[in-house]
């Protein structure tokens, strides 16, 4: 009998990534897709004076470091640094703006293309001020003080430092950016679960990963992030009502409970040090995350360090949970708690439930910005039994629409090539018949048009009698004669019964 496969083999990460941890704990991007957000980061030690500092600015032509431009960092120029031999080497190929848009996942068209070369520039011009200590990979640690940005951007046929013409895109890394991500720790990640996941979603990955894997470290049943620090190491735009908090961290937190990287989530309102609304954020481990740390560990991966700012006093143990179903998960995703997601399904039932959610989802669509907060938009649907909106289309009848859709079009290309076929045909056989008459002497013209005449049906001898289609007809009648004899020869198909 086969053994069935382990199911922590099974959620263990085939593909790791290693990551610098000095600087990539701070941010660089703003994950929104449109706007700016400061990147300002200050804090003081208890003699007042400045402790860290990391400030991050940009130029206004090419704009702030934006999501596509964070996908360039974490997953194209990340990889290409961690597969370089140490030391690295100054200048670093990425490969061609077309092989990096499929590298992306994206079409790799003149418009995505452009984007890709503008979210470089945003990179190589955002201007870093940094005040950080960061441990070395023996363990020391070093203090980074410097204004610098991190790379220049070589595009394809410019001339690289070494002289070379770039027959590709690549990076050069300046001084500073190269003395720390030669000398600083690093730590392993799940590369193609970062691929899979929207900017936001991944760099809460890139930050809760620090606490997820010293939970699992130090046997912790939870990991703690404040949401204060959440939205500033992000970044995040800080809200204050636990209303708008919610939706906002739900749609961050939906890719890693339906993966399993997250098994619960509490939150505990709190306050910062000047008084204001917090929350602290509380993750118990999913098998994917625990997977993560025994696929790294075997593999040798380096301590994990945590965050000390983040660290979380000792939490009971909790008592297993079952996971969402898939339609809790639906529920959960748009903001709704996994308890009330559980209490709604079971009371109201499936179908209920799954209309509202299709109600939702196609409002967001056509209307997006319209519901401020879906979850209480859900909650209050399922349990009213909101008519359906105007205009709307189930996900079903979309689905036979667009199925019918590509059957008539399917349809209409295989007439349009059965035509065409025909048409080919009928153009190969005129012209052999037309090539076998002119290759006729005029003796055999005489000859082949007298035997065309004898063997022509009475409909056919009609249109020969004197009058303006009798040269049409004779034409048409040589012709008939001529592709009857190509066939007997095996030139021409014979007709079809």
């Amino acid at each position: 009998m086969n053994k069935l496969p382990d199911t922590n083999d099974v959620l263990a990460p085939l593909n790791p990534i290693r990551v610098e941890t000095a600087l990539s704990r701070y941010p660089v991007h703003r994950l929104a897709k449109h706007g700016d957000i400061a990147i300002d980061i200050r804090e003081k030690n208890e003699n007042g004076e400045v402790s860290i500092k990391w400030e991050v600015n940009h130029v206004s032509k090419f704009g702030q470091p934006g999501p596509l431009a964070y996908k360039l960092d974490t997953l194209i120029i990340n990889r290409r640094i961690e597969e370089a031999s140490r030391p690295i080497s100054r200048i670093i190929r990425l490969g061609s703006l077309n092989e990096i848009c499929r590298e992306l996942g994206q079409a790799d068209s003149g418009k995505n293309t452009n984007h890709i070369k503008n979210a470089l520039r945003q990179n190589a011009f955002a201007a870093i001020i940094a005040k950080i200590r960061y441990r070395l990979s023996d363990g020391s640690e070093r203090l980074l003080e410097a204004d610098f940005n991190r790379y220049s951007i070589v595009f394809t046929g410019e001339k690289l430092p070494n002289g070379r013409k770039a027959d590709a895109v690549f990076i050069v890394l300046n001084d500073v950016f190269m003395q720390v991500i030669n000398g600083a720790m690093t730590r392993p990640l799940d590369y193609e679960y970062l691929k899979s996941l929207p900017p936001a979603s991944q760099r809460f990955y890139e930050l809760l990963s620090y606490q997820m894997y010293a939970a699992i470290k130090n046997d912790r049943p939870r990991a703690k992030l404040l949401y204060s620090e959440l939205c500033i190491y992000a970044p995040l735009m800080r809200q204050t009502e636990w209303n708008v908090i919610r939706p906002q961290l739900a749609r961050i937190h939906a890719p890693h409970k339906e993966s399993g990287y997250i098994a619960k989530i509490d939150f505990n309102e709190t306050a910062d040090g000047e008084g204001n609304p917090d929350w602290e954020l509380l993750y118990q481990p999913g098998a994917k995350a625990r997977a993560e740390y025994r696929a790294f560990a075997k593999r040798g991966g380096p301590v994990m360090l945590e965050v000390e700012a983040f660290n979380a006093d000792p939490l009971p143990l909790l008592a297993p949970v079952e996971p969402p179903t898939p339609l809790e998960a639906m529920l959960i995703g748009h903001g709704v708690t996994a308890s009330i997601a559980a209490e709604l399904v079971r009371q109201y039932g499936e179908a209920a439930v799954s209309i509202q959610v299709e109600h939702l989802e196609w409002q967001i669509e056509k209307k997006p910005g319209k519901i401020a907060d879906p979850a209480a938009w859900l909650v209050s649907a399922i349990r009213t039994s909101h008519a359906a909106p105007r205009g709307f289309v189930s996900r079903a009848e979309r689905q036979r629409r667009e199925e019918a859709k590509q059957a008539k079009e399917q349809q209409a290309a295989a007439d349009r090539r059965r035509k065409q076929d025909a048409d080919a045909k009928e153009r190969r056989e005129k012209e052999l018949v037309i090539g076998f008459w002119d290759g006729l002497s005029k003796e055999q013209h005489a000859e082949h048009e007298a035997a065309a005449i004898a063997q022509a049906d009475t409909e056919a001898l009609k249109l020969i009698e004197a009058g303006p289609m009798k040269k049409y007809g004779l034409t048409i009648i040589r012709h008939s004669y001529a592709r009857k004899l190509l066939q007997s020869q095996g030139k021409l198909p014979l007709d079809e019964a």
